[in-house]
């Protein structure tokens, strides 16, 4: 598959989205309830508007999704997609313009890992679209992403995620002094604000992310010239499968290398 397809396909699953929540009030209705997450009706919306996307190219894939779990779209599979339908979508209920759709593609259709992604595309509800291609750097709307010009910042601009479980690190109240700390409800697009110089980093805390969260992501950030890490810096590396990660993601070594020292506390 070409970048250009997986853009395609991408594109066509937001605007998916985008016409189901004009067209349905009851949107947002949950399907499923699970532990750590909720099934909606538009996020069945999209993920069907997948499997229709890849059928209508005569593709058959593995795709690793939030909603549906491991399952094959046609009869033999010539790739994996993680796919996460919609990251942000308690965004999306409140009416709150910030989630998207998020597609990471690998040629692998067996065991993959962060590494084996080779191309990955995310596509925000406001028409954006951010990509990028294994060694081939990361794009934002067809053009490389670049940091943007910005005014002065006192303190890094950071989104912090570390609500809704028992324990925060202790670090991280230390931390936090020293940061403009927002939380913008979809990390995978708070990941791509930090490739593209929005925002200074990412950290969350929580041991909630999943890989269908990130993996887009991470490639995109990689590919800008920054790093995904766990909270000790280690490179995350795990199974596309992958759960309950926290993370820390930035452009700026120095930055990461205190929020790993703050961290430890």
């Amino acid at each position: 598959m070409e970048i250009e397809t997986l853009i395609e396909i991408g594109t066509e699953v937001r605007d998916v989205i985008c016409s189901y929540i004009k067209e349905n009030v009851d949107y947002g209705e949950m399907i499923v309830q699970r532990p750590k997450d909720i099934t909606r009706k538009m996020d069945m919306a999209a993920e069907h508007a997948l499997d229709d996307a890849l059928l209508t190219r005569n593709l058959s894939a593995r795709i690793i999704s939030e909603e549906l779990g491991d399952r094959v779209v046609g009869t033999q599979p010539g790739f994996m997609l993680v796919f996460d339908p919609i990251d942000g979508s308690t965004n999306a209920t409140c009416g709150i313009p910030f989630f998207c759709t998020s597609l990471a593609y690998t040629g692998k259709t067996d065991v993959a890992t962060f590494d084996d992604i080779s191309m990955a595309v995310i596509c925000d509800i406001q028409g954006h679209t951010y990509c990028a291609e294994q060694g081939k750097g990361a794009f934002f709307n067809g053009k490389p992403i670049k940091n943007k010009k910005r005014g002065t910042r006192l303190k890094p601009v950071v989104s912090v995620y570390s609500y809704g479980v028992p324990n925060v690190p202790p670090g991280l109240i230390e931390l936090e002094k020293s940061l403009i700390v927002r939380a913008l409800g979809s990390i995978a697009l708070d990941m791509c604000y930090a490739a593209d110089g929005t925002l200074d980093g990412v950290i969350d805390t929580r041991g909630l992310v999943s890989g269908y969260d990130i993996m887009a992501s991470a490639l995109i950030l990689k590919e800008a010239g920054g790093w995904l890490t766990d909270l000790g810096g280690k490179p995350v590396a795990n199974d596309v499968r992958v759960t309950g990660l926290s993370i820390i993601g930035t452009k700026n070594g120095e930055l990461r290398d205190r929020i790993v020292k703050t961290l430890a506390i």
